[in-house]
């Protein structure tokens, strides 16, 4: 997304902004306002000193010149931001966006502009159309016109920063796994250099950016020393991370470290640090649940759903709840079908998703699941599943005249299957593959610490790798090390050349943790195979404990949206299918008893489809992610098993509740 907005940023300013001379004058005007405030200061301040020499600190005199001082310190601040734009800069270097910040800013007044426009041509197109009223245009054109291009502007604008800040809380939890990765190096070899350079291969963006960044300041000569830009790099990432900045500076004291017992002490430290700091961080937020979820849960779930349920009960009260009058296109009186679709269809969920977006984007990062791809066949599922989509949809409106009882639900069935079908098609084997690999790690410190036990009793790598694999026999991380112990024996390759080479059993696996320890654990048994094992066996402990809080950090945040993922797959179409066939009864009654115009019943139970299959994706986009983060195979196959569920369950109920009420 990042680099779209830069892509579309420049192309903007490439016809409408400013060119290079423009923005360099712009800035030397900007220079000539910050140089001329500072001398404005330095003058302000000098007459304060001077008159408290000369009248005291205690006369009128000396509080003018004071709050003289106060507003030229202001207006200073005002005239240096404006023209170092530091806080900017440092945005869009730590998201790797290269902009100016006069392209944001045409940009984002383009958006504006060209919003208000496509607000203006869709009212005038639907105007023509349908005649608003004074009610419709004070109640909804006036505050669309006045929100929408302003939330335009401050999102388009203040994206960045945006971007920014949820890349802050993502890196969180990925601070430990970079730690680990330069303990683990530095625990075959005391080299800062080595350890910043293989976590910045086997760590995430973009903290990997960061690290490689190191490495590059040292190469182009931009700082005199490794140490000094590695200490940058930590006070850098410390303005939002102080455990990190500690557990930086504890690595880096290892390296002053005279004996072998005290590198392993300080890298102990600095694990311990960053995994106790990155617990503390995630358990304040899942604490801190509590209120946003209550608030989305309410407006996109409770809020409708009353609303939904409440609407015959107002229409039996004496609310007209009418369709829009053919002769003027404006309703009479109480609420039209465009209230309901704009509330229920619109606003409600579109609220949603934007606040579960605000929430995720605090949500601090965790171990992050394997990468494993699903692209094979992805275009024949999604042909397959347009083709299914419209068969049934087709044979849905054939047989409409069998189907009444839940009209109009079956046209939903053909797109709503389609969907659920390349959704779990596309994610199916991805899920059952990633599901093997992440319970291959949960078994990997269990492995680690037999095999590091093993080779401390002496025994050599590749014999204690076989041990190792019959000891797990039965398990997903026995059956690869039993793949590796067979490759040794018949191939007799080297361990590094059987696990990593051209043909090695890790040389494109999945897992990341699982790869690079591996490549420690090689290292090491070069290196001193008595020592390795005892390090093994120090590695397999503090992965323990990065799984154990994973999976504490899950367990806590799970708990707060299993309500919601109840209620959104299950009671809310349940009761929406109730109120949906009770207002199918009191249609034919109100028809019957007085000459009030209800909204048709087929017109009001698409109008809760459409809502249910809106809130599926919302719902589904915010559980996934507080319990997953950004995992676009969890967030698919759940999406698959919720929308199916959904629209089956409200058919159900509304075929169950017309039939009761016949």
């Amino acid at each position: 997304m990042s680099r779209f907005y830069e892509r579309v940023c420049k192309k903007v300013n490439s016809k409408l902004g400013m060119d290079r001379e423009e923005i360099e004058e712009r800035r030397e005007e900007n220079k000539g306002g910050y140089v001329e405030r500072g001398k404005e200061l330095r003058k302000a301040e000098r007459e304060l000193r001077e008159t408290l020499v000369v009248d005291g600190k205690e006369s009128e005199k000396y509080r003018k010149k004071k709050k003289k001082v106060e507003k030229v310190e202001k207006d200073f601040e005002i005239a240096k931001k404006r023209y170092t734009r530091e806080d900017f800069k440092k945005t869009t270097t730590f998201t790797g966006m290269d902009l100016e910040y006069e392209e944001v800013i045409v940009f984002s007044v383009f958006n504006t502009i060209l919003s208000f426009i496509l607000i203006f041509l869709a009212v005038f197109t639907w105007n023509l159309f349908y005649p608003l009223g004074l009610f419709e245009i004070l109640t909804y054109i006036i505050p669309i016109f006045l929100i929408l291009p302003m939330s335009v502007l401050i999102v388009t604008a203040n994206y960045p920063e945006i971007l920014s800040e949820r890349l802050k809380a993502s890196t969180i939890g990925k601070a430990p796994e970079c730690i680990n990765y330069m303990t683990m190096s530095m625990r075959v070899r005391p080299s800062l250099y080595r350890a910043v350079s293989f976590s910045a291969k086997n760590t995430e963006e973009p903290m990997a950016s960061g690290l490689k960044k190191v490495l590059w300041n040292i190469h182009m000569n931009k700082r005199s020393s490794l140490e000094e830009a590695f200490l940058e790099f930590a006070l850098e990432w410390g303005e939002w991370n102080e455990e990190l900045k500690r557990s930086l500076y504890a690595v880096r004291s290892a390296i002053l470290e005279k004996t072998t017992q005290g590198l392993y002490s300080a890298l102990e430290k600095a694990n311990q640090i960053i995994i106790e700091g990155t617990e503390r961080k995630v358990k304040d937020y899942a604490n801190s649940l509590s209120t946003p979820t209550t608030i989305l849960f309410a407006i996109g779930i409770l809020l409708p759903l009353i609303i939904g349920a409440m609407l015959p009960m107002m229409a039996l009260g004496g609310l007209d709840i009418s369709s829009i009058d053919s002769s003027n296109g404006t309703t009479e009186a109480g609420l039209s079908l465009i209230h309901i679709v704009l509330l229920m269809n619109v606003m409600s969920p579109l609220g949603a998703f934007v606040y579960s977006y605000k929430i995720l984007g605090d949500r601090p990062g965790t171990m992050s699941p394997p990468d494993v791809s699903f692209e094979e066949g992805i275009y024949r599922k999604l042909a397959i599943s347009v083709i299914l989509a419209v068969s049934l949809t087709v044979i849905s409106i054939f047989f409409s005249s069998h189907l009444t009882v839940i009209s109009p639900l079956h046209y939903f069935w053909g797109p709503v299957i389609g969907i659920s079908f390349y959704c779990l098609s596309t994610t199916l084997e991805a899920k059952k593959e990633r599901d093997r690999i992440i319970k291959m790690e949960r078994e990997f410190p269990d492995l680690l610490f037999q095999l590091g036990s093993r080779i401390t009793e002496g025994m050599p790598p590749e014999k204690a790798i076989q041990k190792t694999a019959d000891a797990m026999k039965g398990t997903e991380i026995g059956k690869l090390f039993a793949d590796i112990s067979s490759r040794l024996k018949l191939d007799r390759l080297p361990l590094d050349d059987a696990l990593f080479g051209e043909k090695g059993t890790l040389k494109d696996f999945p897992s990341q943790t699982i790869k690079a320890t591996m490549k420690t654990v090689v290292e090491l048994t070069r290196k001193d195979p008595k020592q390795a094992g005892k390090t093994i066996l120090q590695i397999s402990q503090y992965l323990k404990d990065m799984e154990e809080m994973d999976h504490e950090i899950k367990s806590e945040l799970s708990s707060s949206v299993g309500m919601m993922k109840a209620t959104s797959t299950i009671f809310a179409p349940l009761v929406m299918g109730i109120v949906g066939a009770l207002y199918y009864m009191l249609e034919s009654i109100f028809t019957e008893i007085s000459n009030v115009q209800l909204i048709h019943p087929t017109s009001f139970i698409a109008v809760l489809a459409v809502y249910l299959i809106s809130m599926s994706f919302v719902i589904t986009y915010f559980t996934t992610g507080i319990e997953n983060q950004v995992d676009i195979v969890e967030f698919k196959h759940q999406l698959g098993i919720v929308l199916i569920v959904n629209i089956m369950v409200f058919s159900l109920a509304v075929f169950v509740g017309k039939i009761g009420m016949l």
